[in-house]
């Protein structure tokens, strides 16, 4: 007679895996061992997670807070104090799983988290935004489908584990020595899954947003990408002697782009410019910077 416990590890490592199929097959494990404490978990996987405060350390992802500038569209905000950034841009995904999977089935490129009234009316005086803006915070969406991937492993090592200690059943059930051993075994879910990094990359909210990746560095769009620049540069609230010193930087990195040098050096010399005007005021040019560092390199 097969084994439910075997037959959901087949389950779990065939290349065409249904992670909500598998969630529901160890919730009837779960059920028939009385393992209240691990059902639970799956039952949060399932059908969402009350709050962000009951979401496990692997649902925790890190994404980059933008502001939308309707003449450049999304730029990344700069936040200089590390403990307040990762305050802002760290997010456990109590979403359920199901969610999760489709959301990042629509996104072509990211997913965005938007935030309340409040926290924008917070993020305007943050950043002294001359006129209210719209920020949101990106995640890849590659980073929030690890979840997914999080929660295969950890059924995974739970059913290897039962399998090693003799916990297989017999078609659909189990022996009352089967039911005891199961209990005595770790039901806590962070005793499967093991150490978990926080993965660059949303909670409530979550919608598509687009973005670039892989760029191959091209010298034409990183002349535009200094025009662009300049533009923003010349319409920042800047000092004279601060506005025309970053013109002049600008000028440098033209000089460069036209040469062809080595993309290193273009992007050295637009991380410095990005590094004086933050120190200067012009956040939104060295937002717009950010952005296009990340786009050309």
């Amino acid at each position: 007679m097969s084994s439910i416990v075997i037959d959901l590890q087949n389950e779990i490592t065939a290349s065409e895996c249904d992670v909500v199929k598998i969630l529901r097959r160890a919730h009837v494990i779960a059920v028939k061992l009385s393992l209240k404490e691990f059902d639970q978990w799956i039952s949060y996987e399932l059908n969402g997670y009350p709050n962000q405060d009951t979401c496990p350390d692997y649902r925790k992802v890190r994404g980059v807070l933008k502001a939308f500038n309707p003449y450049h569209g999304w730029i990344p905000t700069l936040i200089p104090d590390g403990e307040l950034e990762k305050m802002i841009c760290e997010k456990r995904v109590p979403n359920s799983i199901s969610e999760i999977i489709t959301l990042c089935k629509t996104a072509e490129n990211g997913l965005i988290s938007e935030f309340s009234g409040e926290q924008l009316e917070l993020f305007n005086r943050m950043f002294d935004s001359p006129l209210p803006m719209r920020y949101a915070l990106h995640i890849s969406g590659a980073s929030v489908m690890d979840i997914v991937e999080k929660v295969k492993n950890t059924i995974l090592e739970w059913t290897l584990k039962l399998e090693e200690e003799g916990v297989l059943g017999e078609g659909m059930r189990f022996s009352d020595e089967e039911k005891q051993t199961a209990k005595n075994l770790p039901q806590t879910v962070n005793n499967y899954y093991g150490a978990t990094n926080v993965i660059n990359g949303p909670s409530e909210g979550m919608q598509i947003v687009s973005g670039n990746e892989n760029v191959t560095f091209s010298y034409d769009k990183a002349s535009t990408a200094v025009s662009e620049i300049e533009t923003a540069i010349s319409q920042e609230p800047l000092q004279i002697e601060d506005k025309d010193a970053a013109l002049e930087m600008l000028s440098e990195i033209r000089d460069k782009i036209s040469q062809e040098k080595k993309p290193s050096v273009i992007k050295a010399l637009l991380v410095g410019l990005k590094d004086f005007l933050i120190n200067a005021g012009g956040s939104l040019a060295a937002g717009l910077i950010q952005a296009k560092i990340q786009g050309l390199f």
